[in-house]
């Protein structure tokens, strides 16, 4: 049977010396009173061993006392007593004990019942260690969905305060309190969590220049710099890592809303262009139109040619116009196409777009500094 802490109350020296031999093997510490072993059980003990007939607080109330300390609020008390009547037993029970062996107790008894509750700890606390384990899995896992969920978000954000809304939402999701610096464009933007900023994590951002990637310091702080955004987070706890990957799904975030802006920007001076040059090829047609009667008129062809000769010759003219305009629709028509094109890359798929609604209409109280 593996080693454990037992603590025993138990004023008789002859019965502490016995159990003082019987179980040597295990840790123990004795003592002779109620009063003392309430003392004692800060300790936290694997099992307790209460005499009942004990100097001052007898060991009924001393075992409601230890029922009421967080230490042994559930650790097993075994009463040893001479006491034999049922009586004794259910007040034994109701004050919160285990089990109960009578004196002159055997060695083999005894042992039996402590590897039995001491077993049972184990299993016990292999459970709780189990739970807690699951739990942190599942809040883990949560964490993570609500990063993925932004990195999706990160895709259909089409301008910096987008990505600070939704990264704000997802910072309160995973719990983390956090200033965010973001630097892109010519342009550093700093916002916090909560809509507040202290002094010093304003000084704090702007001498963090010379930190490295991720600076941990003080009461769970840390700063995360990235190339176009430095977070500092006021209680970082176990998530390094986390956050880390968040920070990661927040710089692509900021170099796609910068890769657009300057798609749309070149899409607009295409789109202009193929404008002009709409109406300088149609301007330039109706001039050659003109031109070119006036040119048959001065050159005196006119008056060789009957009417069904100008008729052809302004029906030829009226079907280049028609190509020329055909062909001048295509670059309408293309920079129709094009702005169909950027309105589906930049429309997230129905459920985000729901998601990122409900983050944008919440307004998530976000002061901006």
């Amino acid at each position: 049977m593996p080693s454990i802490k037992l603590l025993i109350v138990e004023d008789d020296a002859t019965s502490q010396l016995m159990l003082k031999g019987m179980l040597k093997e295990h840790t123990l510490m004795i003592v002779d009173s109620g009063e003392v072993g309430i003392e004692a059980a800060q300790e936290a003990p694997d099992l307790i061993i209460l005499d009942i007939n004990l100097p001052g607080i007898d060991g009924y109330e001393t075992c409601r006392q230890l029922r009421k300390i967080e230490q042994t609020r559930a650790t097993p008390i075994i009463f040893l007593s001479s006491y034999t009547a049922l009586e004794d037993r259910l007040k034994a029970y109701g004050a919160g004990g285990n089990d109960y062996i009578n004196k002159p107790f055997d060695a083999t008894e005894l042992h039996t019942k402590i590897k039995l509750y001491s077993a049972q700890q184990q299993a016990s606390q292999e459970l709780a260690n189990s739970h807690d384990m699951l739990i942190g899995l599942q809040t883990s896992a949560a964490k993570i969905q609500s990063i993925s969920r932004f990195i999706q978000a990160t895709l259909f954000c089409h301008d910096i305060d987008m990505l600070f809304q939704h990264f704000f939402r997802t910072a309160r999701e995973i719990e983390v309190g956090c200033v965010l610096q973001i630097h892109a464009a010519d342009m550093i933007d700093t916002r916090s969590s909560d809509g507040t900023i202290s002094t010093l994590e304003r000084e704090i951002l702007e001498l963090s220049s010379g930190m490295q990637r991720i600076h941990a310091f003080g009461q769970d702080r840390a700063i995360f710099r990235w190339n176009h955004a430095t977070l500092l987070t006021r209680k970082v706890g176990d998530m390094i890592d986390t956050i880390a990957l968040f920070m990661d799904a927040l710089e692509a975030g900021i170099k796609s809303v910068e890769s657009e802006s300057k798609l749309l920007k070149r899409v607009a001076t295409l789109e202009a262009q193929n404008t002009l040059v709409r109406d300088r090829v149609s301007d330039t047609f109706k001039v050659m139109q003109i031109s070119l009667k006036d040119a048959i008129l001065s050159l005196g062809i006119a008056s060789v040619l009957d009417i069904n000769d100008e008729d052809r010759l302004n029906d030829l003219i009226d079907g280049f116009s028609i190509q020329i305009d055909a062909e001048l629709q295509t670059l309408v028509d293309n920079n129709n196409i094009m702005k169909a094109l950027i309105t589906e890359l930049r429309t997230p798929p129905p459920e985000l777009q729901a998601l990122m609604n409900s983050a944008s209409n919440k307004g998530d109280g976000i002061e901006l500094f």
